[in-house]
């Protein structure tokens, strides 16, 4: 589609760029993309993203704008546990849990609406049924809601500390028997994609376990009281045994290579906000985990089977 504007007085000497972020709600890097790419022609004729608009300056844009309806998409889940109210899935690497502002498909949420009859939209469309999170490359359970009753149930019992979450990671070195990990996390300024450890951030609480190890790896078993972003990775990084993979709080040189970090959601345990019965789930392994496994040369069978 293209869009048309004349310019008048109010608008000489605006720069280009600026004028069409306004215009066009977008922002400056995506509208001097549009014009790097000739999308943009000022009196029919290309122009730099700081040109300075003269009244009577006739703009075309040719702009498709996106389509951000969330559709559901075909998808088979790992469905560990369902009833009326709820389900919990075992999720796969490689999916994030729910659309973005530039991401609207092959999103856990685009599959649960092909799956689900019923999502509970609490948080609106883009997160239907999403009641916490798990980062894109965390494999393991999580727990869907079908109605917005027990969305907000569930959420009352998750900032409660009401539900018991244990994880499985393999972390570099032999790590300690057991520990408990206590610190104050807050989003990294200077990278926002990271968290880091700060006195003035939100408490975090790990409890871990040490189920396996040899010289150069340990298997970990790990119940978190908080929930905070990349908690589990944060911790582990903190007392200098990275998880293995991770690419964002782990070594930068791995003897063993791998796409993602080894860390999976292994069980969930929670009284079920309507029928009031104990949920305890446990998420099997996915390949990639195993093969870790292998790789590292820890044992498999130390992973309890019942939690």
């Amino acid at each position: 589609m293209i869009y048309e504007f004349l310019i008048d007085d109010s608008n000489q000497n605006t720069r280009l760029d600026v004028f069409l972020a306004n215009e066009m709600e977008l922002s400056r890097s995506e509208i001097q993309k549009f014009i790097e790419d000739k999308k943009v022609l000022v009196n029919d004729k290309a122009q730099k993203k700081n040109y300075k608009l003269n009244s009577n300056d006739k703009i075309k844009f040719d702009y498709e704008k996106e389509d951000k309806t969330i559709r559901a998409q075909k998808h088979d889940l790992d469905v560990v546990y369902e009833d009326e109210y709820l389900a919990v899935i075992n999720k796969d690497k490689n999916i994030i849990v729910h659309p973005t502002e530039t991401i609207y498909s092959d999103t856990l949420v685009n599959y649960l609406m092909y799956n689900f009859d019923n999502l509970s939209d609490v948080d609106g469309d883009y997160r239907r049924g999403i009641v916490h999170r798990l980062d894109k490359d965390t494999t393991g359970l999580i727990i869907i809601a079908k109605d917005n009753d027990t969305h907000l149930k569930l959420k009352e019992i998750i900032k409660n500390h009401e539900i018991t979450k244990t994880y499985l990671c393999i972390v570099h070195g032999k790590i300690d028997e057991s520990g408990t990990i206590e610190k104050h996390m807050t989003r990294n300024p200077k990278d926002r994609k990271k968290m880091m450890i700060f006195d003035e951030g939100k408490l975090s609480i790990s409890y871990y376990k040490r189920l396996d190890y040899n010289e150069d790896y340990s298997l970990v078993k790990v119940q978190i009281k908080t929930g905070r972003t990349h908690q589990i990775r944060v911790h582990m990084n903190y007392i200098h045994h990275p998880i293995l993979g991770d690419k964002l709080y782990g070594l930068k040189k791995e003897k063993i290579l791998l796409n993602s970090q080894v860390l999976h959601a292994y069980n969930l345990q929670f009284i079920h906000p309507q029928t009031h019965e104990k949920i305890n789930v446990i998420g099997k392994l996915k390949p990639d985990f195993i093969t870790a496994l292998n790789k590292t040369k820890l044992d498999y069978t130390k992973i309890p089977s019942k939690l």
